[in-house]
């Protein structure tokens, strides 16, 4: 068993950076997640490989969209179950919240992704698993919070807020 952790501590790890894509057209991956989410296309670096890493603010939060690298391909992806792929191994899914999960459904149908199954709702979250462009496999999720914890919603917006108006300052930088 682990120890439960020690909230005065120096934490290892101080957020998530990134999430990095490898897709065989990075811009149409772009203009998807643009077009279906309101993301911003901030620019690109060198990658190591000698192409171009195109960074992209998707709710705060930073995606690296890339071609292949020299020795690696695209394959068809295989079919997705209940929030992951059938057979693979490690990430299954990503979460994005949303505070209208019927609108970015109905996007993402328009943009050609494949919804799995309709929406389903747990105590406090209603949700839906979605295929999108390089079969990556997102999870969509409408926070419905008990009165409870109401008061706290205006609270956790403004912290996001805050958090993708800073990664997006310091984004712009790094891919200007």
């Amino acid at each position: 068993t682990s120890a439960a952790p020690n909230p005065d501590s120096n934490p290892l790890i101080s957020s998530l950076d990134h999430i990095h894509i490898h897709a065989a057209d990075p811009m149409a991956s772009i203009r998807f997640y643009e077009s279906c989410f309101g993301a911003e296309h901030l620019g690109s670096i060198p990658s190591g490989e000698g192409g171009r890493n195109h960074g992209v603010l998707l709710g705060g939060q930073l995606l690296v969209i890339s071609e292949f690298p020299p020795g690696m391909s695209p394959k068809e992806p295989p079919e997705a179950g209940d929030g992951a792929l059938l057979s693979g191994f490690g990430v299954a899914h990503f979460g994005l919240q949303t505070d209208d999960l019927d609108s970015a459904l109905s996007r993402l149908r328009d943009a050609g992704a494949q919804i799995h199954g309709e929406p389903r709702q747990t105590d406090s979250i209603r949700f839906a698993y979605a295929t999108v462009p390089d079969g990556v496999v997102i999870e969509l999720v409408e926070l419905h919070l008990p009165a409870r914890l109401r008061p706290f919603l205006p609270l956790l917006k403004g912290v996001n807020q805050a958090i993708h108006l800073t990664r997006r300052a310091l984004a712009k930088q790094l891919f200007e």
